[in-house]
């Protein structure tokens, strides 16, 4: 019997049977087929995803950092202008005749004929721990 010419059965039930099995292989093609798709499209959505996301939070970053920036900079606008004001009142002060005079009178001790220039202590001249001018 080891050879014994094998023949193969061809009638309906084998044939739908081996249609059958056709079909059952091609379903499962097609599954492992649409399963890698799926996948990948998956993989896909998820690096686009993730990219994304990773933009934005530098997007993010970078807006904080410029807010942070310009808040600094209204800062220095603000002292800048008020730095520019008080320079305006001196330079308005200075085009005061009395104003200068006794600006100059004060700081540089000049003084009119015939008068004498006394020079008290202040707080800011004295020296620490020294309290002989307070009794």
């Amino acid at each position: 019997m080891a050879n014994a010419p094998i023949s193969r059965i061809d009638n309906a039930y084998a044939r739908a049977q081996s249609a059958a099995k056709l079909q059952d292989k091609q379903r499962s093609l097609r599954r492992r087929v649409h399963v890698r798709r799926f996948i990948v499209m998956a993989i896909c959505a998820v690096v686009i995803i993730v990219s994304g996301a990773l933009r934005l939070a530098q997007i993010h970053q970078q807006q904080n950092t410029a807010d942070a920036q310009l808040q600094v900079a209204n800062k220095q606008l603000r002292k800048v202008q008020n730095h520019k004001q008080a320079l305006k009142v001196q330079v308005d002060q200075l085009k005061n005749e009395a104003y200068l005079g006794k600006l100059v009178r004060s700081q540089y001790y000049v003084s009119k004929s015939g008068e004498t220039i006394f020079t008290l202590p202040t707080s800011a001249n004295r020296i620490p721990g020294d309290d002989s001018l307070t009794k």
